[in-house]
């Protein structure tokens, strides 16, 4: 089972997103008008960048980028 599931993942086609997407994103985003909403995932962490969550989600380092980018800071998370 695991041999077939490594041959699976090897086969799939890796892409990394190119840095010009990011840019298209962020420039339509802001065109449009869209307000960043707060982050709900689980990586965030006190003192950390949009490049930490850049390795668990490249959706969760494109929405930090336009947080940032709209707001001005990172994401604040408030311990209850």
């Amino acid at each position: 089972m695991q041999k077939r599931f490594n041959n699976e993942v090897l086969g799939r086609e890796f892409s990394v997103p190119a840095h010009s997407d990011l840019d298209a994103y962020l420039e339509e985003a802001t065109r449009k008008g869209l307000v960043p909403h707060e982050y709900t995932g689980t990586h965030w962490r006190q003192g950390a960048t949009c490049e930490d969550l850049r390795a668990f989600s490249w959706t969760e380092y494109r929405d930090c980028m336009y947080y940032y980018q709209y707001y001005g800071h990172y994401y604040v998370i408030v311990e209850p």
